[in-house]
Formats: structure tokens, sequence, C-alpha cells
């Protein structure tokens, strides 16, 4: 058995990283939360995180949604902006990234995505769908709560 020291990674450094605070919860990551442990987080599988996806290939694709709340949050470091999921999948290859900025409501989260998805097939153009979808949540719940918390960055290729 091999530990990070052994590889020369000073674990106590590692975590101050925020590509690796950062990250997406998947099947068999809610086992890792609740570990005494929380330096153990990447001892499994079940947690993407952002240095991870920073590492993918995205070359090819238009749009990251990341629909889930405060996926849009990271950590500002100087002379790099923010530091978090956003970045991770700009800096993989993505053209777009669609994420939240605070908490928000399942159910009107998923209303804005149909609309989003929907207007986006019809027209074409993500940002002006991503636009009207807004417009339309907007008009049917009036605390911008429910649809202030999304916003679209990135390319508009």
């Amino acid at each position: 058995v091999t530990t990070d020291a052994e590889y020369g990674l000073d674990e106590s450094k590692a975590i101050q990283n925020p590509l690796l605070r950062s990250g997406i919860l998947l099947k068999n990551g809610g086992k890792l939360i609740h570990n005494d442990n929380i330096y153990e987080l990447n001892s499994e599988e079940g947690v993407l995180t952002a240095y991870e996806a920073m590492n993918l290939n995205f070359d090819n694709t238009d749009l990251v949604v990341l629909s889930a709340c405060e996926t849009g949050l990271g950590e500002v470091q100087l002379g790099e902006g923010v530091y978090g999921l956003q970045r991770a999948f700009l800096v993989a290859g993505a053209n777009s990234v669609i994420m939240s900025l605070f908490k928000v409501s399942d159910e009107v989260t998923t209303e804005l995505m149909s609309e989003f998805y929907k207007k986006w097939l019809q027209s074409g153009d993500k940002r002006k769908a991503f636009i009207e979808a807004k417009r339309v949540i907007k008009d049917k719940y009036k605390n911008p709560v429910h649809w202030g918390a999304f916003v679209m960055v990135g390319l508009d290729k």
C-alpha cells in the first residue's frame, strides 16, 4: 500500500487547492461525505473534482449545464479569476457553461431547463434560448430567487 506522502503529496496543502475542494457528487459519492475525515474525499470513486474535470477533453462540447445549487461558486485567485467547476469545464474545452450562483428550487430549475432546451432546439441559438427561458420563468415566478441564480458564461460558437 502506498501513501500520499510516498508520492510527495502533502495532504494538508492539497486540500487547500480550490480545484480539489470543488466537485460533482456522483454515484456512491454520498458515502464519502459521511466519513469523519473530509481529507479522504478522493479516496474512492464518487466525486469528480474540478481538477479532474479540468483535465478531461471537452473540445467538441458546445455546452455544459451545471444545474445544481451553487455550481458557479469557487474561490477567487488573484490574477486568475474564479477557480471552480465552471472554470474547469471551460479550461477542458467546453464552449459555454450554465451554472447557478446560489441555492435553487428543483422544481423551478426543471421548468427552466425544459424551457431552455425546447427554445434552443427551435432556434439553434443557445444564448438567446437561455435568455428567453429565463424570461418565461421570470414572468411565472416574480421572485429572483427562482431565476436569478442561473448564468451562462463562455463563447457563442
